[in-house]
């Protein structure tokens, strides 16, 4: 199985924070197949230009060191976005990473409650 982590989940897993779920955890221990997206990197860039954190520079290797791969966004994954017309209004980090999921075949692991209320059984809930 395939995964792809959020920018949310990215960042508790950085920080090994305890929110992390015990399937999560496993998933992310065990799992040869887990990739964040440089969409992630970007928002995270942007939010340490913002001073809202600072680990931009450090996480990638981070990221690498702890096993996950790297995933880049593509034009399939760009036209992925109109199948979510429901999520015009939401973050255009997570749709955008909903996206790649979804066009990659991807299970996505995330802790944002829009995305998780979408229904999709391929949207995991980080938190369990």
């Amino acid at each position: 199985m395939t995964y792809l982590v959020d920018t949310h989940v990215l960042l508790w897993a950085a920080r090994d924070n305890s929110e992390l779920g015990k399937q999560t955890r496993r998933v992310l221990e065990t799992s040869p197949s887990v990739y964040y997206s440089a969409i992630s990197i970007a928002e995270v860039s942007i939010k340490e230009i913002l001073g809202k954190l600072r680990i931009a520079h450090r996480l990638t290797e981070a990221l690498d060191d702890q096993g996950f791969l790297k995933l880049g966004f593509n034009d399939q994954h760009a036209l992925e976005i109109s199948r979510f017309e429901s999520l015009a209004g939401h973050d255009p980090f997570d749709r955008l990473i909903l996206a790649q999921a979804a066009s990659e075949g991807f299970k996505l692991i995330t802790a944002d409650k829009t995305l998780l209320a979408l229904g999709f059984d391929w949207v995991l809930d980080a938190r369990d």
